[in-house]
């Protein structure tokens, strides 16, 4: 027996209206069969009105009941009494796990917490859930930017594989495929996928499995009959993951994404590192954690002229920037190397014009900075363009006194912002640009979060894109290749970049909307559109947070061609011209 709980606010319902495809996931649900049994088991776990009266809570409890009732949706969790658990009866809220257990030992006692799928829109409680052993998914509620499933209807496939799991002989198989190739997958085989650049994952039954492949033609790099329950999708800095925990068996190999076998218990355990460079998930269903785009120009095709000066972009001058950071020895957020850093950078964006300030950035017992530059355009109703990198550097071995030369990560993108700082001097623009380099980055988002908790109401809603750029020049594909990783609200930035990258450069281009641990989640997470410009993710750079990460082994082409790129965008972003919607 597996068991599905639902939240109910801003999950199934909002304003006491359901959700749109609520009612068809609760029937499909509902519906699942395993034999002539159910193969799953509804239930609701809500926060609500708390009291300190034990003789209010059943007039709080039938308060519930009558929501469900008028909602239409109470035959799905009946007897209610088993299969409905609020945090009135429970005496505490979510995400304290006393009221999951409740729930699960109300519903189907005894049952294993993997066995148990929780459903909701807050993230917090997700992970909460998937720390007590519980699969549980995020799904995109009014108004978020990004969740791991957008709709109630994407959870039917999803919870499909999850009532399938140990119920017969399983199968993924890795398929090298085109874009679009899972759009012949029949929907009704019980076969679910999720793909990875040139890579898709096809799971399910042994035999469906086998139909699918045979009939799309593709051909099978790998095949494996771990169930789909264990296959968790990793997103990591470098190696970090595999460098912590080398005999976790991976399955698909992306650098910056892997796809591995873990028990949904380990996993919840490992998501969440002391070190946050690496985060563990369950692999999302029926979609693309990243996609291959476009492979530049056309052979042949000679490059669109900047919409800049010429010589705007100087690789000399990038190189000198790239060996004064890296001859700090070490930008710890909270290293005087780090404030001699800032201050040299100060100067170098005040003679590119800008009007410079410092913040103060808590980080633990010390302060680090994090250094705004400003040009204000000549516009009469002026929005703002952010570009943005972090300073500081780390290594996680040594500790904070110990050489952390940081050239990938990131003294390339801290030089990207100069080089983009000169690159706009003189150019004419009619909405205000700022550039920030963030201190605190690797501490935890430190510098960003501080700057965006800062923001007021007008300010934030000034805002028409932010850029983050975090390596980007470690070479990590044989194509020089460009990852543009946003999410839902900043789709447009991410089309725009792409249409500059492939008319000003010869970058390949990949894109996702799955946003992992940089400077551009804080922005993503208040609804602002924000993009992280890194490397591509094929391999990956295994000498990030060590003394290793020095620049003989970067790669200064492709980082002069994502900064093209990035000015290219600007340069429309900053104009007068409306270029694109992004609200």
């Amino acid at each position: 027996m597996k068991l599905v709980l639902f939240d109910l606010g801003q999950t199934l319902e909002d304003g006491d209206v359901l959700l749109p495809g609520a009612l068809e996931t609760l029937e499909a649900i509902d519906a699942l069969r395993d034999g002539d049994r159910p193969a799953a088991r509804l239930g609701l776990v809500s926060d609500f009105d708390m009291t300190n009266d034990p003789s209010q809570v059943p007039v709080i409890q039938q308060r519930y009941y009558a929501l469900l009732d008028d909602l239409g949706i109470r035959r799905f969790f009946e007897p209610v009494a088993e299969r409905v658990t609020l945090s009135t009866e429970v005496g505490v809220f979510k995400p304290d796990e006393a009221v999951f257990r409740a729930a699960v030992t109300r519903a189907v006692p005894g049952l294993e917490f993997r066995d148990v799928l929780f459903v909701t829109e807050n993230r917090s409680h997700v992970l909460a859930a998937r720390r007590l052993g519980l699969r549980a998914v995020h799904l995109r509620g009014p108004g978020q930017p990004d969740g791991e499933v957008d709709g109630l209807t994407d959870l039917i496939p999803l919870v499909r594989a999850f009532t399938e799991q140990d119920t017969g002989p399983a199968q993924t198989a890795v398929l090298t495929a085109p874009p679009g190739a899972e759009d012949a997958i029949p929907a009704d085989v019980g076969i679910t996928w999720t793909r990875l650049g040139d890579v898709l994952l096809v799971s399910g039954p042994s035999d469906p499995v086998q139909e699918v492949v045979a009939g799309t033609g593709l051909t099978t790099a790998t095949s494996t009959s771990v169930p789909r329950g264990r296959l968790h999708l990793v997103t990591q800095i470098g190696r970090c993951f595999q460098q912590e925990h080398p005999d976790v068996p991976v399955v698909v190999d992306k650098g910056r994404y892997l796809v591995v076998d873990l028990d949904p218990e380990q996993a919840a355990a490992l998501d969440g590192s002391p070190t946050g460079c690496f985060g563990v998930r369950p692999l999302p269903a029926s979609e693309a954690v990243f996609e291959q785009r476009t492979v530049g120009r056309p052979a042949g095709a000679a490059p669109a002229r900047l919409r800049t000066r010429e010589h705007a972009l100087s690789r000399a001058a990038f190189e000198a920037d790239l060996a004064t950071l890296v001859g700090f020895g070490t930008r710890h957020s909270t290293r005087p190397e780090f404030l001699a850093a800032v201050e040299w950078a100060r100067g170098e964006l005040t003679a590119s014009g800008c009007a410079t300030q410092l913040q103060t950035v808590p980080v633990g017992a010390g302060t680090s900075r994090n250094l705004i530059a400003d040009r204000v355009g000549h516009g009469s109703d002026r929005q703002l363009v952010l570009v943005g990198a972090h300073l500081d550097s780390v290594n996680l071995a040594g500790g904070p006194a110990a050489a952390a030369p940081g050239a990938d990560d990131n003294a390339s993108g801290a030089a990207g912002v100069l080089a983009i700082g000169r690159a706009l001097a003189e150019e004419a623009i009619a909405h205000d640009l700022r550039l920030i380099l963030f201190g605190g980055e690797e501490q935890g988002l430190l510098g960003s979060l501080h700057y965006v908790a800062g923001l007021d109401p007008t300010e934030r809603s000034r805002i028409r894109a932010v850029i983050n750029m975090d390596m980007i020049a470690g070479r990590n594909t044989d194509t020089p290749t460009v990852l543009l990783e946003g999410a839902a609200v900043s789709q447009d930035v991410i089309d725009a970049l792409a249409a500059a990258a492939q008319e000003q450069t010869d970058v390949a281009v990949q894109t996702s909307l799955n946003p992992f641990n940089s400077d551009h989640v804080p922005f993503l997470d208040q609804g602002i559109p924000a993009v992280l410009t890194i490397e591509g993710a094929d391999g990956a750079n295994d000498r990030v947070h060590t003394d290793r990460d020095r620049i003989e082994f970067l790669d200064h082409v492709l980082a002069l061609e994502i900064l093209r790129m990035n000015v290219s965008f600007l340069v429309q972003a900053l104009s007068e011209d409306q270029w694109v919607t992004v609200r």
